[in-house]
């Protein structure tokens, strides 16, 4: 099942990590702005604000989508050499931090009409999936001892 675990939760960090990378991309090699723009303004909308406005959004984003990528790249990392050889402290670590995050992700985009709702659901339901495959394993093993690695075959 840890096998299964990594194999969903590196699917969600493969989905993370290409998503901000786009918009990371798109912001500050082609200067564009944050996709948040069109999700939420008309573009008339989009015409009548300020520069400042637009400029501190696509700081934020940029801020965020950084933070979103080195996330998914430390997240790989700790499913694959630790999760999936039963080390427990990886699934809490990977529970709490990646879970904290989705959580998050439905509360930001509330007051903005819930705008990537669809990213949202996705990525907490392969987050949902891959975290419960691990749970059994880690939480019913005997205490104090790695939970044995299903074998590669």
């Amino acid at each position: 099942m840890l096998r299964a675990s990594a194999i969903v939760l590196s699917i969600w960090g493969g989905i993370n990590l290409f998503l901000a990378s786009l918009i990371l991309t798109i912001v500050i090699f082609f200067h564009g702005n944050s996709p948040l723009l069109p999700m939420v303004f008309e573009s008339s909308e989009v015409a009548r604000l300020d520069a400042r406005v637009i400029a501190s959004l696509n700081c934020l984003t940029i801020l965020y989508n950084s933070s979103a990528a080195a996330l998914s790249v430390l997240a790989l990392f700790i499913i694959w050499t630790n999760l999936v050889n039963g080390r427990r402290w990886a699934f809490w670590a990977l529970l709490t931090t990646i879970g904290l995050v989705e959580m998050l992700a439905f509360v930001a985009s509330a007051p903005i009409g819930n705008a990537r709702w669809q990213v949202n659901v996705v990525l907490s339901a392969l987050y949902v999936v891959g975290i419960g495959l691990a749970a059994a394993p880690m939480l019913f093993a005997s205490k104090g001892k790695p939970v044995e690695a299903s074998p590669r075959g």
